[in-house]
């Protein structure tokens, strides 16, 4: 019993001790769909599953790029570093 109880406590301190996003993480994550690349391929797959399936990689690659450039902009992401690939569209 004494040994079950313990080992709950490690699991749930375990649990509690994820990366926590701070505010400025999360206002990013939120303005992704607000940029306007992004907001283009998404208007543009509405109503065109063709479109959606084709340019998949393309929506992934401009939030991911829209993500950067928000964390940048406030000062979180990591200077330097070698810029990702792009999809060949």
């Amino acid at each position: 019993m004494r040994r079950a109880a313990s080992l709950l406590i490690l699991v749930l301190l375990l649990a509690a001790c994820g990366t926590a996003e701070s505010p400025d993480q999360r206002a990013c994550d939120a303005a992704v769909n607000e940029d306007p690349a992004v907001k283009l391929l998404i208007i543009k797959g509405v109503g065109n599953p063709y479109f959606q399936a084709n340019s998949q990689d393309e929506l992934n690659t401009a939030k991911q790029e829209a993500r950067l450039t928000c964390l940048r902009s406030r000062g979180l992401a990591p200077k330097g570093g070698v810029e990702r690939q792009k999809p060949i569209t």
